[in-house]
């Protein structure tokens, strides 16, 4: 299938769903689909720095293969007696070690591929994105900084928190940067449920996935005539959990099915004439 460059692997947010971008990773590399930068939110912004540091599919899948919740969060006992004083159920301790333990390169200007990416400000009300050069260990805490869960981010002064909020599927700025295409597959698909969700950071997630799903499909609409989307739809049995880690290997499978179907199917179609 042919991919015209420039072309963005615009990586979304999603939480423990983002083990689904590691099968669209290995999907991309095995059909050798280009791909000349990377966008990435929230979980998608782990992702995308492992990507853009050229990690290879099989290591991205040990590191999550290997994640536990113990992994991501510790309770931040001052938070749970304070919470006026302390934002955050969670401490941010666990994540910051783990990237610094797994990121190759933990500079923007050291990365083989370009990487933005997005965060929300809470003092400026707005996406903020983070490329070209700096640290990317905070801007990628910061985006993954799920509110209520975690604290904010704290950089030269400002607060920042999951990009996930205020641009979850960056297709705009993808389009920005002069991308022609962009990859990616729906981490926030949010299929009907019958269970009730219980506890704060449960409700808070389930509320945050309808919103980010009801804006990914009117982005969808306005900028699918303003370059080529190739957007993966997996199929999910159930509603899996924002902080279950225990489908990776399920969530990664289905990812890489999904994205080789996606891809064979449109290069089928384009040899058939019909796109």
């Amino acid at each position: 299938m042919k991919i015209a460059s420039p072309a963005a692997l615009v990586l979304c947010g999603g939480s423990s769903r983002g083990a689904l971008e590691v099968g669209l990773y290995r999907a991309v590399r095995e059909l050798g689909l280009p791909v000349d930068l990377v966008i990435g939110s929230s979980i998608g912004a782990l992702n995308g720095a492992c990507i853009a540091a050229a990690m290879s599919p099989i290591e991205l899948a040990k590191l999550w293969l290997g994640m536990r919740r113990r992994d991501v969060i510790h309770w931040n006992w001052s938070g749970l007696l304070h919470p006026y004083r302390y934002p955050g159920l969670y401490t941010l301790d666990p994540l910051r070690e783990l990237l610094r333990r797994t990121l190759p390169k933990v500079r923007f200007e050291q990365l083989p591929l370009p990487l933005t990416i997005v965060t929300t400000e809470l003092q400026g009300a707005r996406p903020v994105y983070w490329s070209g050069s700096g640290d990317i260990i905070e801007p990628i805490l910061a985006s993954m900084s799920l509110p209520v869960a975690f604290p904010p981010v704290e950089i030269a002064g400002r607060q920042f928190v999951d990009g996930g909020f205020a641009n979850n599927v960056p297709l705009d700025h993808a389009a920005a940067l002069g991308a022609r295409e962009a990859l990616l597959i729906s981490c926030v698909c949010c299929p009907p449920s019958s269970k009730p969700y219980r506890g704060v950071v449960n409700v808070l997630a389930r509320s945050l996935t309808i919103a980010m799903d009801r804006k990914y499909a009117a982005d969808f609409a306005y900028f699918a005539d303003k370059m080529r989307i190739h957007a993966v739809q997996p199929q999910l049995e159930r509603d899996i959990g924002l902080l279950d880690f225990r489908h990776s290997a399920e969530l990664i499978e289905e990812g890489y099915r999904a994205s080789l179907a996606y891809f064979r199917n449109a290069n089928m179609e384009r040899s058939l004439g019909r796109a």
